[in-house]
């Protein structure tokens, strides 16, 4: 297995995907701090701690970067030697599941270190007192970190079932940023949303999620969160090893 890993991360690292993507998730988390200090609305802990649990919505990079873990091999028939060298496909969306859990969590690192790179010094120039170790911050950043770990999860799991790069990317993010929000906001379907992939993400990295109301919802604990998320992410892997890539590869 840890040969198999090893050749993911090898994979990862011989294309500029994982680069462009990073940038855009730091971008991403950039822009989550920027936004909130420029605006004047972060004034105690409570406002920090929310500005860097915003960081886990960098999510739909990592998604996109696990959907292209799996269907670029697909596109370009790199399956082929793989599936040669490993015949067994649980194996490989195993390894490749755990691999991109891992680059998540060095996306999420990467995040945590821009947002602090400006929050601290502009925080301190604007006189607003809070402190990194206590009061909802320790859980914020620790959120992001499991939220984009698992969602390198979630997209592996996709790519897995659907194979066509296209398709998966483009229903996959039309899903999250968009379809999400429209079952949020059809009062006879709201009360799905809090199972949805990036309800559950917010339930976890969101200092404020148990007590927000979302038309009447109100989010899952953190642990239910995970739970859902986990299920978004191995349903899918699951279903997509056993069935989609076990079909013929070529």
């Amino acid at each position: 297995m840890i040969r198999l890993i090893d050749a993911e991360f090898l994979k990862l690292r011989t294309t500029q995907v994982w680069f462009w993507l990073l940038i855009a998730a730091v971008g991403i988390s950039a822009l989550t701090v920027i936004g909130p200090i420029a605006s004047g609305d972060v004034h105690n802990q409570f406002d920090v701690a929310q500005m860097f649990g915003n960081a886990g919505v960098a999510y739909v990079v990592v998604f996109v970067l696990g959907v292209l873990g799996v269907t670029t091999e697909f596109r370009y028939q790199t399956i082929t030697p793989t599936v040669l060298l490993t015949p067994s496909r649980w194996a490989i969306v195993t390894a490749k599941m755990i691999t991109y859990a891992l680059v998540g969590v060095a996306y999420s690192v990467v995040c945590v270190l821009v947002q602090l790179a400006i929050a601290v010094p502009w925080l301190s120039a604007k006189n607003v007192h809070y402190s990194l170790g206590k009061d909802g911050v320790p859980h914020a950043i620790g959120g992001v970190f499991l939220v984009l770990a698992l969602f390198g999860i979630v997209g592996l799991g996709v790519g897995a079932l659907v194979k066509n790069q296209i398709v998966a990317v483009s229903i996959g993010v039309i899903f999250l940023l968009v379809l999400e929000n429209i079952v949020g906001a059809i009062p006879g379907v709201r009360h799905a949303y809090p199972y949805m992939p990036g309800a559950a993400a917010r339930s976890i990295a969101d200092v404020n999620a148990r007590h927000d109301d979302f038309g009447g919802v109100h989010l899952l604990s953190v642990g239910g969160g995970v739970i859902v998320l986990l299920l978004w992410a191995f349903v899918p892997a699951i279903i997509g090893a056993a069935y989609s890539m076990n079909r013929d590869i070529t």
